[in-house]
């Protein structure tokens, strides 16, 4: 009995300590929760004032009606301190200066200014820097999840959806584009931009979609044309696979933003797009294509899984998105492209983060459930739609349609959680097993290793949970056995569970095993080490183009097991001879250069001009724009860079554009520091426009010879205000820590890192991620994998979803298994004795 009371006690106080971390941890969204049933019929009546200098604040007015149904204190969301705050209770009669108290990033009003029914509040407001990105005479909201509190004082809670009146005042000449529709929405879906925009609409299907641009360049103009054909494909689609037609006004607007950090960021009646995404070069490649076409469809489908229907969780909104964009994609692009695209955008990113120690469940548990950071970590914005992809598979595609029409159906202008998303999936398809497939692939961490043997005449794929919890992920793929003879068998996997063995029908021994080569598998698929080492030999016979590039990163992540061999690098230069595929022929190209760059610097010179003989061999345009591009920012071989220099004086190469030949400058002016001001200024003075010189000027900075000098470049980017324009930024990064620099350019490691935290809050939402990756990838000496750890060793309380950046960014640096040849050499033979025979 006395065991059992101290059982019960310490349940007691374990309770009661996770009800004291909630409240704590929790405790403004629970704030948040209890005004959902007693404020509703709010209005928002608001003003910007928006100032022609870009260092200058926009301050604002906030006048907020609304009703409530008891009298008790009134909490607004707001990330700073308000002017005056006016209450005027039952809205009537003069405002009353009202004394509030100024709490986690909330506006507390007493209670007794109020009575049930309606009141209003007006506030003067400052608005926080970050919740605008302002290019030049363009200034435009950037907020994301609940930070509708960083642009003016609300109720920055999902339930408490509202009506606008918006008022701007803009310097002469500048448009304001506001977004008032009449469907009520959340702060955090409030939107405008205002600047110097010219204007451009089109009307289909009594739809009329209004474009503003700043863009001049008449051929880049002209591709607008191309985003009113997206955007209503896109629409049509959804509507069909939905069967409910978009219910809102029938005007849509699009802003093709200059200097936009993120692809695209949806609102309600807005969607706001990068230049740099929508604009493409004169002749883009298909995977620019699929981008674009990706990002719109992407876009477009939030106004089914995310307006019509609000989804509680974040993470679960960009899920479905995001596997909608992928359907989209598909209905537009040959199968092979489309699979290739996908395994290049969601698969190898998901398993670049999975692979980790720091892999987390799709729906983790979040220290701040609504931070936006997460929800573009590579697990959940990634490995979701390859799991919505797999789960498809095992329910099929008509009962995956029924159930999503049924969940916007039941919640339509409602909202819907993930756990009811499951729920209505698992009655349409209730012999699929939906609730335990998601309990491993959305509830649980991690991606299986996936080894595919060969014994007594059976094939055996086998799965393991690298944790150890027995756990399998459902998944069907291909696998391909070709014998000795040539005679090949495709074996379809579906694998319900953990080992799968399947019959070889010439019962032989297989000279190849090609294991998920439809690239359709998700995991780290291993061989036996005899099989792994004649892989690449398969490259070249390999005619299809999914199957050729799913072996070719198969064949990579071997080499970085120290499994393969660098000789391998022949078999690259032999099949990239004859490669067509663009998007084949970069991962090659990338791979080839990453073996260069392991080897001396001697063998390094080499294999660079081999690279360069790939010219000789393949005579495409692809190939030529791929192999010029990767040594103007790499090349470090004396003639490869006599070459690049000529290049660069004649300024005819037909595949390059003005960024390639900036960065082939910066490149010669790293290599020969004695000749870089020469190189720099004769570049400089070919540049047309001023935007290009000014980010000529910041970036050139880092290819600076003296290391001091360097080092004040990289501290200047430390500053907030010097990381405004951010893939200038980047850049200046990745030049700072170009390879010539090593060991110097590893002092920036650890500080790079430690300034994580203060990026984030200043910067867009893709930027850390960013910035960690061009801090560490390009490092590969001893040195920099000792500053990466010592970061590690003292980051105890670092924000995890940082941290996590850092172990995907260091893992090739920290992982990777140099290759050692472990053939048994034979002995040399012990030299024979001369006998010399006597004379008969």
């Amino acid at each position: 009995m006395q065991a059992n009371k101290n059982n019960n006690c310490m349940k007691a106080i374990k309770y009661l300590c996770l009800c004291m971390l909630s409240f704590f941890t929790l405790g403004v969204y629970a704030q948040a929760d209890s005004r959902v049933g007693n404020i509703t019929g709010i209005l928002y009546q608001l003003t910007f004032n928006v100032p022609e200098n870009p260092q200058a604040k926009v301050t604002g007015k906030a006048t907020i009606t609304f009703d409530t149904r008891t009298k008790q204190d009134v909490v607004l969301d707001f990330q700073g301190t308000p002017g005056n705050v006016l209450v005027y209770k039952g809205n009537k009669g003069k405002g009353k200066q009202a004394s509030v108290k100024i709490q986690n990033n909330q506006i507390i009003i007493p209670g007794k200014l109020f009575k049930a029914g309606t009141n209003k509040v007006s506030l003067d407001f400052t608005s926080q820097d970050k919740a605008f990105v302002r290019s030049g005479s363009v200034l435009y909201t950037q907020v994301q999840a609940d930070e509708g509190r960083a642009l003016f004082p609300c109720f920055d809670v999902e339930g408490l959806r509202a009506q606008y009146q918006t008022t701007i005042n803009a310097p002469a000449g500048w448009k304001a584009i506001t977004v008032d529709i009449s469907e009520k929405m959340a702060p955090s879906h409030y939107a405008f931009a205002v600047g110097k925009f010219n204007e451009k609409s089109s009307t289909v299907d009594g739809r009329t979609l209004r474009v503003f641009y700043t863009e001049t360049d008449p051929a880049k103009v002209a591709q607008i044309d191309d985003v009113f054909k997206e955007v209503t494909k896109a629409m049509k689609w959804m509507e069909g696979y939905t069967g409910i037609a978009n219910p809102y006004d029938k005007e849509g607007v699009v802003y093709i933003l200059p200097s936009f950090q993120l692809g695209g960021l949806e609102r309600r009646g807005a969607v706001a797009l990068s230049e740099k995404t929508i604009f493409l070069g004169k002749k883009p490649s298909k995977e620019d294509l699929m981008k674009r076409t990706e990002l719109i469809a992407h876009e477009t489908a939030h106004i089914w899984f995310g307006n019509i229907t609000a989804i509680d969780e974040p993470w679960a909104k960009e899920v479905l998105a995001n596997f909608m964009a992928s359907k989209i994609t598909s209905s537009q692009y040959k199968k092979n492209e489309f699979e290739i695209n996908f395994m290049n955008t969601y698969m190898r990113n998901a398993m670049n983060l999975d692979r980790t120690e720091v892999s987390h469940p799709i729906a983790g548990e979040y220290g701040d459930p609504h931070d936006p950071v997460w929800m573009y970590d590579h697990i959940n914005y990634c490995k979701a739609p390859v799991m919505m992809r797999m789960l498809e598979d095992e329910m099929g595609a008509e009962a995956m349609q029924k159930g999503l029409q049924q969940c916007i159906k039941d919640h339509y202008l409602g909202h819907i959680s993930w756990n009811q998303i499951v729920e209505t999936l698992d009655k349409q398809a209730p012999g699929a097993g939906v609730r335990q497939f998601c309990d491993v692939w959305v509830n649980q961490k991690g991606m299986p290793i996936i080894t595919t043997s060969f014994k007594n005449g059976d094939v055996i794929v086998s799965q393991t949970d690298p944790y150890g919890r027995g756990l399998c992920w459902r998944q069907k793929f291909e696998l391909k056995v070709i014998s000795n003879l040539g005679q090949s068998q495709t074996i379809k996997v579906d694998m319900q569970q953990p080992t799968m063995t399947f019959k070889q029908k010439s019962g032989a021994a297989p000279g190849y095993i090609i294991p998920n080569q439809d690239g359709r598998g998700y995991g780290r698929f291993t061989l036996d080490d005899n099989y792994v080492k004649i892989l690449p030999m398969r490259l070249i016979t390999t005619r299809n183009d999914l199957h050729r590039y799913t072996l070719l990163n198969l064949i990579h992540d071997n080499y970085l097991q120290g499994k393969l061999a660098p000789s391998h690098f022949g078999e690259l230069f032999r099949f990239l001879g004859r490669e067509k595929n663009p998007i084949i022929m970069e991962t090659a190209i990338d791979q080839m250069h990453k073996i260069a760059s392991d080897l001396t610097m001697q063998q390094r010179y080499t294999l660079e001009l081999v690279i360069m003989d790939l010219l000789g061999e393949n005579k495409t345009k692809e190939c030529r724009q791929l192999v010029w591009r990767k040594l103007g920012t790499s090349a470090i071989s004396p003639e490869v860079l006599n070459k690049l220099q000529t290049i660069l004086d004649r300024h005819n190469e037909s595949v390059l554009d003005e960024h390639d030949y900036m960065e082939i400058a910066y490149r010669l002016a790293i290599t020969r520091p004695d000749r870089r001001q020469q190189i720099l200024e004769k570049e400089r003075a070919r540049l047309t426009t001023d935007e290009l010189r000014q980010e000529f000027d910041f970036v050139s900075r880092a290819t600076d010879p003296i290391a001091s000098n360097r080092v004040e470049v990289f501290k200047s980017l430390l500053k907030p205000e010097n990381r405004q324009n951010e893939a200038w930024v980047l850049n200046t990064l990745r030049l700072l820590n170009s390879d010539v620099y090593e060991p110097q350019s590893n002092v920036y490691i650890v500080e790079g890192l430690k300034a994580l935290p203060e990026i984030q809050k200043t910067n867009s939402l893709a930027f850390p991620s960013r910035w960690t990756r061009t801090l560490i990838s390009s490092h590969k000496s001893a040195e920099a994998k000792t500053e990466v750890q010592k970061f590690l060793n003292s980051s105890a309380g670092f924000p995890a979803n940082l941290k996590n950046y850092v172990y995907e960014s260091a893992w090739v640096l920290m992982n990777q298994i140099p290759y050692v040849d472990k053939t048994v050499k034979a002995a040399p033979a012990s030299a024979k004795k001369t006998v010399t025979k006597k004379r008969k």
